[in-house]
């Protein structure tokens, strides 16, 4: 008997047939190798980021385009702003997507779908700045969070090829950033 139970199973192994049992970790559908996009100082109520390198894919180096997040001294409000790191100028297109995802999961930029799939906010705009009332948002409100923001000189969408950069934004009040 053990003898055949070696022969099915070298049998299954060099057909390409290998069934594995216990768990398995997957990644989100979002997850991929490209480094996490960092260096924005974390921003709590009554804060601003300062602006921040928004940078594609892991080119960390090609900074084209920068990113600010604020937040209201109570926690109700949120202006995100971006601009040419060279120029000063609007960006044709940018979004923000605020989600509870913490900004050090997040490993590239994402879109429309993946920001909703991960039970975030998608937020387009064009311009240099794009005011969000926290208030309608409550997921949001007294929580520490992530906000993606991304710009683009040349897309015709905000989800076209963009440059971005995630910020850990707090609208906790009173105490500051909730670990």
């Amino acid at each position: 008997m053990p003898r055949r139970i070696r022969r099915a199973t070298l049998g299954l192994i060099t057909s390409g047939l290998v069934m594995f049992t216990g768990s398995a970790v997957v990644a989100p559908s979002w997850a991929s190798a490209t480094p996490v996009h960092g260096g924005c100082v974390t921003t709590a109520a009554g804060g601003s980021s300062g602006w921040c390198g928004l940078y594609p894919g892991n080119a960390v180096d090609n900074t084209k385009e920068l990113g600010l997040v604020a937040v209201s001294a109570d926690g109700q409000t949120l202006t995100v702003q971006t601009q040419d790191a060279g120029t000063g100028a609007l960006p044709a297109t940018s979004f923000a997507c605020l989600t509870a995802t913490p900004s050090a999961e997040i490993t590239h930029r994402l879109q429309q779908t993946q920001c909703a799939d991960n039970g975030g906010v998608w937020l387009p705009f064009t311009g240099g700045a794009l005011t969000i009332d926290v208030s309608g948002y409550p997921q949001f409100l007294d929580t520490t969070f992530t906000v993606q923001v991304a710009a683009s000189s040349s897309a015709k969408d905000a989800n076209g090829d963009a440059f971005y950069n995630t910020f850990s934004v707090s609208t906790v009040t009173g105490g500051g950033i909730d670990t």
